[in-house]
């Protein structure tokens, strides 16, 4: 576990002090213990996040050891399937036909079929990411569509070609044709 995550996992900011880690610790800890109801690994967790905060900060002999943010040069990650033109859907169709079959890979947060715009909140913390799917209706044959990626959290997002390549093959079969 790293400082960033350990922060995550107590509730703090970066700049927190060794005190509001100890105390964060105490809190969450009552909560999380196995006498209280809670999971043994939710309270090991946590347990793990003071030890790697103490170590971090030398048991609060000085500020923890963070590190700078990186930023890539692009925040997400864009990934172009093109949508088989033989669905023959219509762009507003498509998108809300897509939107049905996201349900099944993550949590539907916005759809807006006028700008041709899907967004799909996927993984499992820490690793969550938001997929967006936007169309491009200027094509004359079939839909394309642009999916991109974008991490919401410290850790990365799930990879962006395995999310896609689990819808569109939802999408294929909940659009297939019976005969």
């Amino acid at each position: 576990m790293e400082v960033l995550e350990a922060l995550a996992v107590l509730g703090l900011a970066h700049d927190a002090s060794w005190d509001a880690a100890r105390q964060a610790h105490r809190v969450a800890i009552r909560a999380a213990h196995p006498d209280a109801g809670g999971s043994g690994g939710e309270a090991a967790r946590i347990n793990q996040a003071l030890d790697v905060l103490r170590a971090a900060s030398d048991a609060g002999e000085r500020a923890f050891a963070v590190p700078e943010p990186t930023r890539s040069a692009s925040p997400s990650v864009t990934h172009r399937p093109a949508v088989d033109a033989s669905f023959e859907l219509e762009p507003n169709e498509l998108l809300m036909r897509l939107a049905d079959v996201a349900h099944d890979v993550g949590e539907v947060v916005f759809v807006d079929p006028g700008a041709g715009l899907l967004e799909v909140i996927v993984g499992v913390e820490p690793a969550v990411g938001q997929l967006t799917a936007s169309l491009d209706d200027s094509v004359d044959e079939g839909t394309p569509i642009v999916f991109t990626l974008e991490a919401l959290g410290s850790a990365p997002a799930p990879p962006i070609e395995t999310v896609v390549a689990d819808l569109l093959r939802r999408f294929r079969y909940e659009t297939r044709d019976p005969d």
